[in-house]
């Protein structure tokens, strides 16, 4: 078990349903965003956000699997 599946296994699980919802919660309004937004630059700013927000979805999501 590496550290981030132990730190992941440290929490409850009403912090890890928290976490998924604010990931999930910021997901949605990157998405908003990206579609609202004229300026190119800013734009792939918030794409890059998005990518990481859904990284750490990804990952957060294997670790309360593998933790379980």
């Amino acid at each position: 078990m590496d550290s981030a599946t132990r730190e992941v296994a440290d929490l409850t699980p009403e912090e890890m349903a928290l976490i998924g919802e604010l990931l999930r919660s910021e997901q949605v309004k990157l998405l908003v965003e990206i579609r609202r937004t004229d300026h190119r630059v800013f734009r792939d700013g918030l794409r890059h956000r998005l990518t990481v927000v859904e990284g750490l979805m990804s990952h957060f999501t294997e670790s309360v699997a593998g933790a379980g």
